[in-house]
């Protein structure tokens, strides 16, 4: 197979995964965003209430950076890469260390946890929302590409120069987006897992209020 001929086959690759992305692509779920790449229900914002069922506690109003074993503690256990029965053991010890100020202290512990991996969350949000949107200008490439490539094949005599680099470009752009399109499921699962870390770190708070 010569050169030329493999890079004639990587385009028509292209182009056929082009034809059958839109089939194949997870289905957005009813009356979600309908630019929204994952499979999981686009749920933009979340909600305190969803997660802590003890005293009331707003995020935004207790001012939980200004205590600094409260931030320090908050800094650590949000960190995913710390597991979460190791976040647990560091939470029952900050509850023996707080004294009469236990109950106010895991409260804005919570509010902590929860305004970092809620900012966390909407941060891997974003990036979902500008991943769908390159994808989406990628494919239109593709389509406009493909049909200036069936152009210059069709043309009497065949276009050889601009078959070639249309073929090439089509080969590269593919590859970008299968590699993309193949990450695609590993990120998408990011927002759940951050979901979680905040109902594990939220209940084993609870679990220390007197």
């Amino acid at each position: 197979m010569t050169r030329a001929t493999a890079c004639l086959r990587r385009g028509l690759t292209a182009m056929a995964l082009l034809a059958v992305a839109p089939t194949t692509a997870p289905a957005a779920p009813r009356n979600a965003d309908p630019n929204w790449p994952c499979q999981q229900a686009k749920v933009s914002e979340l909600s305190v209430a969803s997660y802590w069922s003890g005293p009331a506690v707003d995020p935004s109003a207790t001012g939980w950076q200004q205590d600094t074993a409260v931030a320090s503690l908050v800094g650590v256990i949000t960190q995913r890469r710390l597991p979460l029965d190791q976040a647990e053991v560091r939470i029952a010890s900050f509850a023996r260390t707080a004294g009469a100020e236990k109950n106010r202290a895991l409260l804005e512990v919570f509010a902590g946890v929860f305004e970092v991996l809620n900012r966390e969350r909407a941060n891997v949000m974003a990036g979902l929302d500008r991943y769908a949107e390159r994808q989406k200008a990628l494919a239109e490439n593709l389509r406009r590409d493909g049909e200036a490539l069936r152009a210059a094949q069709a043309a009497s005599p065949p276009d050889e120069a601009k078959v070639a680099e249309l073929t090439q470009r089509l080969a590269w752009d593919s590859e970008v987006f299968e590699s993309r399109r193949q990450s695609l499921h590993v990120a998408c699962d990011v927002p759940a897992i951050i979901e979680q870390r905040l109902y594990g770190l939220a209940t084993a708070l609870q679990r220390q209020l007197d």
